[in-house]
């Protein structure tokens, strides 16, 4: 699935830039309504545009994209939301991906102890034991820097790219918002402008080959972010790696919690264990256990086999946390895998259900 995102976003359209705000200001009757020369002077500053800069000077702010590529094959969409409240503490990422017969719809919302996590139309509660919250923009722009072949929000755009251009401008002097249009050589374009002095908070390209990419900006009491109540909890998204086996027999699972991983938990919330599955895997049992906050068990299970269960809080955090190391060895010849089974959430990671007794 990577790669055919990464593949996709390689044969799309350049869209390259920052999102970003005008800097320049004017007044008066330059400002509302822009003609044809002030316009495509504010869009040849190749500054026009700057999110840095929008987000350190917004307490609440919303940007979306949406953008569709098309190639020889097929036609994908990519629409990314991402939201911010400083006051609230509170940040919403949203991601939908389509391509083809295979879509992903997701969405979080986190900052504090509690989280709100959307798969398709579906809300579940998880948890944060050390919740830190982090401006999303900044967030995003850091990781993009340390990862730029990763996939990160279309939230750029060159707009020397549509300088010099013959724009038809419509103005509303009530809602102070200016809707300004043209075409180049490959593309029809629409920019929305609000305010005074006016700001570009929409973007809009329609390419003659079916391409687009439709990008909006919102800002103050409009953006809410709430975290709701009462739903499902979803246990954490963490997952026993692949097995190995000895030469003598011996099967073990070994690895870490990854450094993206950012919803610490209590390790008494957690345990491992050993299980064998029946009806293709609607029935499982469990042969052997540790609760995480035991750190390391020595077990037999019933049928004499044993079992060697470690968890290392590496950072010393005592929650479970990124960098913490686990470990698990038995000599069951069984069909045996190990999950771990979330205690608050009643549920395997991974959602497979509760275990028999």
């Amino acid at each position: 699935m990577r790669a055919a995102l990464l593949g996709l976003i390689l044969l799309a359209p350049a869209l390259a830039g920052c999102l970003e705000v005008p800097i320049e200001t004017c007044e008066g009757t330059e400002c509302f309504p822009f003609d044809n020369d002030v316009l495509n002077e504010l869009l040849s500053n190749p500054e026009a545009l700057d999110v840095m800069l929008l987000t350190a000077n917004q307490e609440r702010l919303r940007v979306e994209s949406s953008t569709t590529y098309v190639t020889e094959t097929q036609q994908g969409e990519i629409h990314w939301s991402v939201s911010k409240d400083d006051d609230a503490n509170l940040r919403s990422i949203a991601l939908r991906f389509i391509l083809g017969t295979t879509s992903i719809d997701t969405e979080v919302i986190e900052g504090t102890d509690t989280t709100n996590i959307r798969l398709g139309n579906v809300w579940y509660e998880g948890r944060d034991a050390v919740p830190e919250y982090k401006d999303p923009f900044f967030d995003i722009a850091q990781q993009a820097t340390e990862n730029p072949d990763g996939l990160w929000p279309s939230f750029g755009f060159d707009t020397t790219e549509i300088a010099d251009l013959d724009w038809t401008i419509t103005h509303d002097l009530e809602s102070l918002e200016q809707i300004a249009s043209a075409r180049n050589a490959t593309h029809s374009i629409i920019l929305v402008l609000k305010g005074m002095p006016p700001q570009i908070v929409g973007i809009e390209l329609y390419g003659d080959d079916d391409s687009a990419f439709v990008m909006t900006i919102e800002t103050g009491d409009g953006v809410i972010l709430e975290l709701q109540e009462d739903l499902p909890r979803s246990p954490i998204e963490f997952t026993v790696s692949e097995p190995f086996v000895l030469a003598d027999g011996v099967t073990v699972w070994g690895g870490g919690v990854p450094a993206g991983f950012t919803s610490e938990a209590d390790p008494s919330e957690l345990e491992f264990h050993g299980v064998i599955t029946a009806n293709n895997g609607e029935e499982t049992t469990s042969l052997a256990m540790m609760n995480f906050a035991d750190q390391t068990t020595n077990i037999s299970d019933d049928s004499g086999a044993w079992w060697a269960f470690t968890w290392l809080d590496y950072d010393s955090d005592t929650w479970f946390s990124s960098g913490d190391l686990y470990e698990i060895r038995t000599n069951s010849t069984a069909e045996v895998e190990v999950r771990i089974f979330d205690l608050w959430a009643n549920s395997w990671t991974g959602d497979r259900g509760l275990p028999n007794e």
